[in-house]
Parts: structure tokens; C-alpha cells; sequence
């Protein structure tokens, strides 16, 4: 087990990475992906804009969270540098984190750099923000595997049995990029963007449903392959699986307004860190006696 410090700041790390996401949604959604101009990091040409819009706003606000838990990000790896000697799986998540969280920001930039926001509806946008959603839940798996594992404790993993659950972890990715395009989709439509590109993500709202049919098949496998010995982890994740289909139905049927794009995205990134605890149980052992937290050291990771 982590130091209390470590553990608590790694849950708080994880907590703002999920709200500067639902909040990049929100940018997303408004429309207001362009209200800084295409000027990255500073924003129509300042550091601090002068007499902004509501979008500039927005997309400013978004900008600022997004440092500051970059910032949350290299303190937590600094943390779990000083508390756990090279190879501790608290330390090798937390760097994975800080990689990802990098990449997280890169990707942003280009977002922003080429234009792909606001009314863009190109290919080229969907495949971007596709890309971005893959890094966005490798990021929040690994933040969630340092949280996970400054409490409770480091693990080996082991390979057997393994083709189920990475199947599950793929899937998911999977259904969560087409959700995604979908509700860009949704979005340009109600900006009132209309093309043979728009109709195409829209109908998407066909596909969408049918592949998280199917992956709820793999997530109740999944769920059973850790009970009983994790009950908490195989409820919550099928749980959560479960509650989220049924917001997936709902926001169809209200035809995709922002606060349930927003909901339903929470509740995805959630079951999606259940999924990842899950997996942890099912492919992982636990570290016996393992050392306590050391001194820092002059290596890297």
C-alpha cells in the first residue's frame, strides 16, 4: 500500500482528469472548440483573451483545467517516484500517466492547429477525434491503475487467460469511438451542419446500439470471471454496464441534448475504470510482501 498522501492525490489526480474530460465534451458539444482561434496554447493570439465570448470562455476554461491537471499529473508521478523504487506498479502507472497525459495534450493541440473543431465535418475530424478517445481511455486506465494499486498494493501480471478480458478492454474502445462520431454527428446536425459526411455519423445511431449489445455480452463474462473472488469489481462493473444502456436508450430517444451526451459520457468513462479494476483482478496477482515505500532515486520511471 501507498503512503496515505500518494493514495488519496492519485483519486483527486483521477477526479479532475475525469472533469476536465466531461467538460472538453461540453466544448465539443457548444460548438466552441474554435473560441480561441487556432492559436495553441495561447489563445486568440494572448495569454489572456480580452473581451471574450461565451466560447472563448468555454474553450479557455478548458484550457486552464487541462494545465492544471497536467500539473496533477507530473505531481503524482513525482509522488509515486519518491514513495516506490523502479518497477513498483503504482510507479510504472503513474509515468504511464504522465506519457498519455502528454500525448492527451499534443493531440488537443492538433485538434485546435488544424481546425478540426467547431463546424468542421470532415473524415479527417471523426478520425482525429477517434484517435483522441483511444488516448483519452489508456490515459484514465492508467490513472485509474495507480489509484487502484496505492491501495491496494502492487501485482505481477500474468498472461493465461488473458483473451477474454482484452477482448472485453478492446471492445469497449470499440463502442466508445463509435459513440463518439455519433454524437458529433448529433452535434453538427443541431449546429446546423449538414452533408452526406453528418448523415453518415448520425446513422451511426443504429450501429452504436448493436456493438454495445455486443460488448455487454463480453462485460458479463468478464464480470463472472472474477466472481466471487471480487464481487465489488464484477457489480460494479456490470452494474454500471447496465446503467449505462439504459442512458444510451434514453439519449437516443431525446435525440442526443448536451447534459445527456455529458451524463452518458461520465457513466462511460466509469464503468470503463471498472472494467479496468476488473481487469486487474482477473489478470494479476498480488505482489507478496512487498517492500515498503523508499527513498527517491536518480533513475527514470
Amino acid at each position: 500500500m501507498s503512503p496515505r498522501p500518494l493514495r488519496w492525490f492519485s483519486v483527486g489526480t483521477l477526479s479532475v482528469v475525469l472533469a476536465v474530460i466531461v467538460w472538453g465534451a461540453y466544448v465539443r458539444a457548444s460548438g466552441a472548440g474554435a473560441g480561441c482561434g487556432a492559436h495553441w496554447p495561447v489563445c486568440n493570439g494572448s495569454v489572456v483573451p480580452r473581451d471574450p465570448s461565451t466560447k472563448t470562455l468555454i474553450e479557455y476554461t478548458h484550457r486552464l483545467t487541462s494545465g492544471l491537471s497536467l500539473l496533477m499529473v507530473v505531481a503524482l508521478y513525482l509522488l509515486a517516484r519518491r514513495a516506490h523504487p523502479k518497477g513498483h506498479t503504482v510507479r510504472s502507472a503513474a509515468f504511464a500517466s504522465l506519457v498519455l497525459m502528454l500525448a492527451e495534450a499534443a493531440l488537443g493541440a492538433g485538434l485546435v492547429l488544424l481546425e478540426l473543431v467547431a463546424l468542421d465535418a470532415s473524415a479527417r475530424r471523426a478520425m482525429a477525434m477517434s484517435l483522441h478517445l483511444t488516448n483519452t481511455f489508456l490515459l484514465l486506465a492508467a490513472l485509474g491503475t495507480c489509484a487502484f494499486h496505492a491501495f491496494a498494493g502492487p501485482a505481477r501480471a500474468r498472461l493465461r487467460g488473458g483473451a477474454l478480458v482484452v477482448s472485453t478492454l478492446v471492445g469497449f474502445v470499440v463502442v466508445g469511438i463509435s459513440g463518439a462520431v455519433a454524437a458529433l454527428g448529433d452535434t453538427l446536425s443541431q449546429l446546423g451542419v449538414h452533408n452526406a459526411f453528418v448523415d453518415l455519423l448520425i446513422g451511426l445511431r443504429v450501429s452504436h446500439p448493436l456493438l454495445a449489445g455486443t460488448e455487454g455480452v463480453l462485460v458479463l463474462l468478464t464480470a463472472l470471471s472474477v466472481w466471487p473472488r471480487a464481487r465489488w469489481a464484477a457489480a460494479a462493473l456490470g452494474g454500471g454496464f447496465v446503467v449505462q444502456l439504459g442512458l444510451g436508450a434514453l439519449n437516443v430517444a431525446l435525440l442526443a441534448p448536451v447534459p445527456m451526451q455529458l451524463i452518458h459520457l461520465l457513466v462511460a468513462d466509469a464503468v470503463w475504470l471498472a472494467l479496468v479494476v476488473t481487469a486487474r483482478v482477473a489478470l494479476c496477482d498480488p505482489v507478496a510482501n512487498a517492500a515498503a515505500p523508499v527513498e527517491p532515486d536518480l533513475r527514470l520511471a
